[in-house]
């Protein structure tokens, strides 16, 4: 499976088989997530076999995961990028994770506290990612009129698929609130300014520059 595959199939997991994420896909895991850290600058943790990572009352009544025992601590220097690169180098992982048959959903309220701890200093910790043997592949989410996202009259092809390929990540609440504007090849997103606004702006910026390709356009401010 490549990431074009990934981005179509993947879906927000959150029930799991209790089948443990070992071999040679752990090591895969393991390898693109040292090579994120590295490119990104993050401290981005996998967590392995803990069963309070979703045990939160939330978590059991509301979200309702099952067999979350693994999790992604994304975290990083904080500065006011740091929501954005979460998203963005979160998602990149998320997708991989994808290609080895693994489910994924992002987390925001859950347990970032004791997650925290055994990150470096100056470091905090912006969402878990719960991570694992999908027992369910889970459901595409509805979209917006892509007329609410972007104006697409006339406009490149690689700008349309950027915008297909945006409109297929995943965002809180399945809100989309973002849009797209463009200028010759410079494109603006336009996002709100929450810790979960931010971090869908990084996911979706991912989404758009697989879509269509970073060699094609710039980004305005």
């Amino acid at each position: 499976m490549d990431f074009d595959q990934a981005i179509k199939e993947r879906h927000s997991v959150r029930l799991y088989t209790d089948q443990k994420i070992e071999g040679d896909v752990l090591k895969s895991l393991e390898d693109e997530i040292a090579r994120v850290n590295e490119e990104s600058g993050l401290s981005i943790r996998l967590v392995l076999n803990e069963p309070k990572a979703f045990s939160g009352l939330l978590m059991k009544t509301v979200v309702k995961f099952k067999n979350a025992v693994n999790y992604l601590a994304i975290s990083g220097p904080d500065s006011d990028n740091l929501n954005i690169d979460a998203g963005y180098y979160g998602e990149r992982i998320v997708l991989f994770a994808q290609t080895l048959g693994l489910g994924t959903c992002w987390a925001l309220m859950a347990g970032k506290k004791e997650s925290s701890k055994d990150i470096p200093p100056g470091h905090r910790t912006v969402i878990l990612i719960s991570i694992g043997y999908p027992e369910d592949p889970g459901r595409p989410h509805k979209n917006k009129p892509v007329s609410e996202i972007a104006d697409l009259e006339d406009a490149p092809q690689w700008f349309v698929k950027g915008v297909e390929y945006a409109m297929l990540a995943p965002t809180g609440m399945n809100k989309q609130g973002f849009k797209f504007e463009r200028t010759d090849n410079r494109v603006k997103m336009i996002h709100g300014s929450s810790t979960l606004a931010e971090i869908d702006a990084g996911i979706v910026k991912f989404h758009f520059e697989y879509g269509a390709g970073k060699e094609n356009f710039n980004w305005s401010q």
